[in-house]
């Protein structure tokens, strides 16, 4: 079985940004501490949106300059 959409969604976002591997799994812890203090995206499941993701990813990277 693949990874699920979502994490492919994740994938690529941190793709598109250039981040390292190390990046994509802080990137990734981050995103659930949001989902988990109510933070969560706007799609069916909660899951964050394209555009959602691409903020995210910003707010993200400028934290971790």
């Amino acid at each position: 079985m693949g990874r699920k959409a979502d994490l492919k969604q994740v994938d690529a976002v941190a793709g598109r940004y250039g981040m390292t591997p190390e990046q994509r799994r802080e990137f990734g812890d981050d995103l659930e501490e949001c989902k988990r203090s109510g933070d969560g995206g706007s799609s069916d499941r909660g899951d964050f949106t394209d555009d959602e993701l691409r903020a995210k990813a910003n707010e993200f990277l400028e934290e971790t300059k």
